[in-house]
């Protein structure tokens, strides 16, 4: 069976991994045998111990992995809050107070939170400012705090900030490490694996449940650009270009693809449109062709293997990807003859 990317994860349903612990009727029964539990429980238990063990940890990253993992217990009376995600992320936060990924995943949970309304907190953006002010995608955080403000001169200034920007980074690559990492704190048993019901190696669930729970967390930096240069006027065209410049060279393909199409509907007819079209072809290509792969991504730990050393080594996306083309003698670029619309099915 064809078998999604990794890159795009967050569009299966939702996994037993991600769904609130359902016990049994009475206190006890959590601690039930496995045997008697339904596979969604079984999973749930495990998650829950995987929280509980990287929650002994002093570092942020393992801390915000048991954050991320966490989200689903928000309603979970059974659950202490101090294994919740409010208070791992504090935990994070007071550990190590110059870490721009602990608050990039605080802004993603400000701005997933119900009613969110203007986000993230103007704590968390002073924050990324200080700590990432080379990031455009920091300042596409503060420009959709002010767009849901109502205030025109920060959201100017901030869409001026990110023009000016070096790069663009939605901290992708980083999570999906991280995530993957934090799994290993506990053993996964052939018994949970078969009822994952996934064709997958450890590995391979492993990698997919990572992208997965990275992407649900990346805050909305993305949408706050596209609503801004919605019919750009000439005076703001110019920094819409320069940000979907930046998106463009992203090392995560989601955002890569936006801002290249943000970049096509912006450029006007010439050398740089076409420019841009042909980056938007071959980037099709790359996520065909990543997709026809993702059986042996899941269960092939020699490819697996791969994606996983390029992504630790650059936190790109696209790096991995393209890793892992090569290693299978895949082109990088479409034959002539190779149309966008031959997708894979």
């Amino acid at each position: 069976m064809w078998r999604l990317p990794i890159l795009l994860a967050a569009l299966l349903p939702p996994s037993a991994f991600c769904q609130p612990y359902q016990p049994g009727k009475g206190p006890g029964a959590e601690s039930a045998p496995s045997a008697q539990l339904s596979p969604q429980q079984k999973l749930s238990r495990y998650r829950h111990d995987q929280i509980n063990l990287l929650a002994l940890r002093a570092d942020a990253p393992s801390l915000v992995a048991a954050a991320l993992l966490a989200r689903p217990d928000a309603k979970d009376s059974a659950r202490p809050a101090v294994l919740k995600t409010p208070a791992l992320l504090e935990r994070a936060q007071r550990l190590d107070p110059d870490n721009a990924l602990v608050w990039w995943v605080t802004a993603g949970v400000e701005c997933s939170a119900p009613g969110a309304g203007a986000c993230p907190s103007a704590g968390t953006l002073q924050k990324l400012e200080r700590l990432d002010p080379g990031n455009a995608a920091v300042w596409a955080l503060s420009l959709w705090r002010a767009q849901h403000e109502g205030n025109a001169p920060i959201a100017r200034a901030a869409l001026t900030s990110a023009a000016q920007a070096k790069h663009y980074d939605d901290y992708f690559g980083r999570l999906v490490t991280a995530l993957y990492g934090a799994q290993a704190v506990l053993p996964m048993s052939s018994d949970l694996l078969l009822a994952t019901g996934e064709q997958a190696n450890v590995a391979g669930y492993r990698l997919t449940r990572a992208a997965a729970v990275a992407v649900a967390a990346i805050p909305p930096a993305n949408k706050a650009v596209a609503t801004a240069c919605q019919a750009a006027t000439a005076q703001r065209r110019a920094d819409c270009v320069a940000v979907a410049g930046a998106m463009s060279t992203s090392g995560s393909l989601i955002t890569r693809r936006d801002g290249i199409g943000l970049l096509q509907s912006l450029l006007q007819p010439g050398p740089r449109l076409n420019a841009a079209r042909a980056r938007a072809r071959v980037l099709a290509w790359q996520m065909q062709q990543i997709g026809k792969l993702g059986n042996r991504l899941a269960d092939d730990t020699r490819v697996s293997d791969v994606y996983l050393k390029a992504l630790q080594a650059s936190a790109a996306e696209v790096d991995a990807v393209e890793a892992v083309l090569r290693s299978q003698g895949v082109a990088l670029h479409p034959p002539s003859t190779w149309q966008r619309g031959n997708a894979a099915r």
